[in-house]
């Protein structure tokens, strides 16, 4: 029995505008300005469009949130530059993670997704990257998949740490220099998370945001595309959203055999034990989604009234109107995140009002060739758009990248594209590196090329632009 009810709910009103949630701090590891320009060679990214300017320490962050009907102990990642002016306040970008299974895959224990905190922090950005409910340090509960409100509560309440509370950097930080992305769940996650900003946090108003293949129709694109075809390329994806939404609304089934076929439905919680990798959950899961679920089943798990769609609708994350500018990116062969999702959230965005929505399509890829497009796309958009603390002692090169701009970009749907006000050497290459087309003038000529991320060289290769062509 909870003493003084009305006490805790008027403290927990006030949570959310006074941080009044403890944080903790421990260092996990530093990169210097050289090891984030290594870093940098290893992932690919040229040096003349991908250009860090400082070192980087890390650290992961425990701190509080509210969960269910009780308040629990989360983790995420700060990443914080080291050789800029602590006392100019840097530009925040929180980056939402992709699905994982197993808990010590969150960004706070340094995986691969982790691991681009350096790269992100290096152009001089604070970033931030929650684990979620249920993953890094919280070995409490089953992650909550695809559940917006703890997605949007745990990135919310780290930035809240951020601000609230002095962290070892010692950093000050831009309260109106905030930008989110995200990718696959991220972005599903990024999606909730900029419209709880918006609603419901008026202290970190957002700068821009970027989710990339999210799925954020869950009711309207992602199943009903999952649910028609044969089979889906990852049926984990399907038991981790059905369990993990019973253990949120605790009604969608009394035991998991209401929904899948045995022997797989008393298999499920073993495998989602937060130490199984998607992989072995997968190869443990029949191909045919047929031989999976139990027959009927998809015909009636999204019919209105159902507590599956009840709690899909729940999820769904798109109806809402961003005030400021965001851009969804997508891939046309995604096999995962049915492209679809962005084309919905844009048409129902700009239908009602939003006048700085894009959905951006970065080509015929599928999930995990459409990635690095994504991220790395929304990094240097957010970098073109932020002011970023610089320092004396850091050597930074202008390669174009400041002093010049491509024009449109994106293109939407124009033929040329000017680069510059003198005739001009260029090469356009794909997002491999390979070249595509090449000229000479100030214009280029991109009418038969496919949608997709591409840079344009000139001036010897010393200025570098990236130019997303699109209808």
């Amino acid at each position: 029995m909870q003493l003084f009810p009305k006490l805790a709910l008027f403290i927990g009103l006030l949570l959310p505008f006074y941080g009044l949630f403890a944080q903790s701090y421990t260092a996990i590891g530093n990169q210097t300005l050289s090891q984030v320009e290594s870093l940098a060679m290893d992932y690919g990214l040229p040096s003349a469009l991908f250009q860090p300017i400082t070192g980087v320490d890390a650290y992961r962050v425990s701190y509080e949130m509210p969960f269910l009907d009780s308040t629990i102990t989360v983790s995420g990642a700060l990443f914080e530059p080291t050789d800029l002016d602590p006392n100019c306040p840097n530009p925040v970008h929180i980056y939402m993670h992709g699905t994982i299974f197993v808990r010590t895959d969150a960004p706070s224990f340094l995986s691969y997704e982790g691991e681009l905190g350096y790269l992100m922090a290096g152009l001089g950005f604070t970033v931030l990257m929650p684990d979620y409910v249920g993953l890094g340090e919280d070995d409490e509960h089953l992650h909550p998949y695809v559940h917006a409100a703890s997605e949007a509560a745990s990135g919310s309440y780290l930035i809240d740490a951020l601000h609230t509370s002095e962290n070892p950097s010692g950093n000050a930080h831009d309260l109106n220099q905030l930008f989110i992305s995200g990718y696959s769940q991220g972005g599903h996650a990024a999606m909730a998370l900029h419209r709880e900003l918006q609603e419901n946090w008026p202290q970190y108003p957002v700068a821009a945001s970027a989710p990339g293949s999210g799925p954020y129709s869950i009711t309207g694109a992602q199943f009903p595309q999952t649910f028609a075809d044969d089979s889906y390329s990852n049926p984990s994806y399907l038991a981790y959203t059905a369990l993990a939404w019973q253990s949120v609304y605790g009604n969608l089934y009394e035991n998991p055999n209401e929904y899948f076929q045995e022997p797989y439905a008393s298999e499920l919680e073993g495998l989602l034990d937060g130490m199984t990798p998607s992989w072995e959950i997968n190869a443990a899961l029949p191909f045919y989604t047929a031989d999976f679920v139990q027959p009927g089943m998809l015909d009636v798990l999204l019919n209105e009234g159902e507590p599956f769609e009840a709690a899909a609708s729940d999820n769904d994350v798109y109806e809402w109107v961003p005030e400021v500018p965001l851009r969804m990116y997508y891939c046309t062969e995604d096999e995962q995140v049915f492209y679809q999702n962005a084309l919905v959230a844009e048409a129902y965005m700009t239908d009602n009002g939003a006048e700085s929505v894009e959905a951006i399509d970065l080509g015929a890829f599928d999930h995990v060739e459409c990635a690095g497009q994504a991220i790395f796309g929304s990094t240097l958009w957010f970098n073109t758009l932020a002011t970023v603390c610089t320092s004396n002692s850091i050597g930074y090169e202008d390669h174009g990248l400041q002093g010049s701009k491509v024009y449109p970009n994106p293109t939407h749907g124009a033929k040329l594209v000017t680069l510059s006000s003198e005739p001009v050497l260029w090469y356009l290459m794909d997002g491999t590196g390979r070249t595509v087309a090449s000229g000479q003038g100030n214009q280029c000529d991109v009418t038969d090329l496919p949608n997709g991320m591409y840079m344009i060289s000139w001036n010897d290769g010393t200025t570098l632009q990236r130019i997303i062509i699109s209808d």
